[in-house]
């Protein structure tokens, strides 16, 4: 993220939940509500029982202009700590402590700054403010990295220098412009899809032989599902996700179309082609179908051999490809043993595709079942971006990333 604020309209009429944790930091919350309050925004203090140790929860009431929230079933006329969480642009907790990063990570929520993140789906700032050995701490750092690769969930990390203990290290609270900055940034980032149409496909087809009987491959449908979640996310107007994998817990406002075979996946997505702005096959379709799908279980003494008859599938990309209208972008994945980048420029080739993503399906610690992916982004125009290993959704965030720079 950025370290300074090019744009304080950014924060107008925008609402900002400011968590405050037990440390002795937590005085510093005073001034940097007070300035997000300055660039325009709407500021809810909510502090944990522990934070009240450090600072009243009457100073950010008159800061803010609105009631500083401390006990966990905190009501409004609505329930307010699902209510308030969803209604937030950005969810910023500075100071965090080591006992609220951890909570957070574990999914604990037993006082409202914590529920209220659970129920959240807005992008969460966590500031860590803590004694060094704690933060360098083997679990601490664990629970950072796992609120990292959750994807909505970013660090603002914390400065060196001396600490309240007496000890010097890395623990301070980062700095107010670099946490007002890291604000900033988050909601320009959950805005940046804002009105766009969004078409994902994901898994493997089953392509039926018999009622029993199919061939398919591997892919598990996890990267198309991470991008259809990034692109959520990142408030995308709609985003509609054709799979044959299993719904994943997909948040709330994503379309999901269930399929199985290619031909009902080319269906669907034909239908909602024209109206996409973005599109991204994601799915690893069949290349081959059989002739025949009979609607009887072959048996082997029926000559099952000789009854299996295949042709070649009709390649979904290219005909998106061929009605591929003016402003529409066109993204899609390739699956080779090896980075084989010179077979996926020819798959691009005279072809109206804006991006392929190319997987190396050779390894066993990326690409299909796993958590992980590791790619190769090649552009039309020739140039060729090479991600490094990390999660899906990680992964999902740089695919998307460089689609919107390149709609620039």
């Amino acid at each position: 993220m950025n370290t300074g604020v090019q744009d304080s309209s950014i924060f107008k009429n925008k609402k900002i939940i400011l968590g405050i944790t037990g440390s002795i930091a937590a005085f510093k919350a005073a001034s940097i509500c007070s300035s997000l309050v300055k660039h325009g925004a709407e500021v809810f203090p909510v502090l944990t029982p522990n934070a009240c140790r450090f600072i009243n929860p009457i100073t950010l009431s008159s800061i803010s202009k609105k009631k500083a929230i401390v006990r966990q079933y905190e009501n409004e006329e609505k329930v307010w700590h699902i209510s308030l969480p969803q209604s937030a642009d950005v969810i910023l907790i500075a100071p965090a402590s080591a006992n609220t990063i951890s909570k957070i990570a574990c999914g604990i929520c037993d006082n409202f700054l914590t529920t209220a993140i659970v129920a959240s789906s807005c992008p969460v700032i966590i500031a860590p403010a803590m004694n060094s050995y704690m933060y360098k701490n083997p679990i601490i750092q664990k629970n950072i990295n796992m609120l990292k690769n959750a994807g909505n969930y970013f660090i603002v990390e914390p400065d060196s220098g001396m600490l309240a203990c007496g000890f010097e290290g890395t623990g301070r609270l980062a700095g107010q412009d670099k946490i007002i900055a890291a604000v900033s940034d988050s909601i320009m980032f959950s805005g940046d899809l804002k009105n766009k149409k969004i078409l994902i496909s994901a898994g493997g087809t089953m392509e039926f032989l018999d009622p029993v009987r199919f061939i398919s491959n591997r892919s598990s449908g996890k990267m198309g599902h991470e991008l259809a979640r990034e692109a959520h996310f990142r408030g995308a107007g709609e985003v509609v996700l054709v799979s044959s994998a299993d719904k994943e817990m997909m948040p709330e406002g994503i379309k999901f179309i269930k399929v199985q075979g290619s031909d009902m996946m080319r269906e669907e997505i034909l239908k909602h082609y024209s109206n996409s702005d973005i599109t991204i096959m994601a799915a690893a379709v069949s290349d081959i179908v059989p002739v025949i799908k009979y609607d009887y279980k072959l048996k082997k003494n029926d000559d099952i051999i000789s009854k299996l008859k295949f042709r070649e599938n009709i390649n979904i990309l290219s005909m998106l490809a061929e009605k591929k209208g003016s402003g529409q972008y066109l993204a899609g994945f390739s699956a080779e043993s090896g980075e084989n980048i010179e077979n996926t420029v020819e798959k691009m080739k005279n072809k109206n595709i804006d991006m392929m993503v190319l997987n190396d399906i050779s390894r066993n610690d990326i690409g299909f079942e796993s958590d992980y992916n590791e790619a190769v982004i090649i552009f039309s125009n020739g140039n060729i971006k090479n991600t490094k290993k990390n999660r899906k959704r990680i992964i999902a965030r740089i695919i998307l990333n460089e689609i919107i720079n390149d709609l620039k």
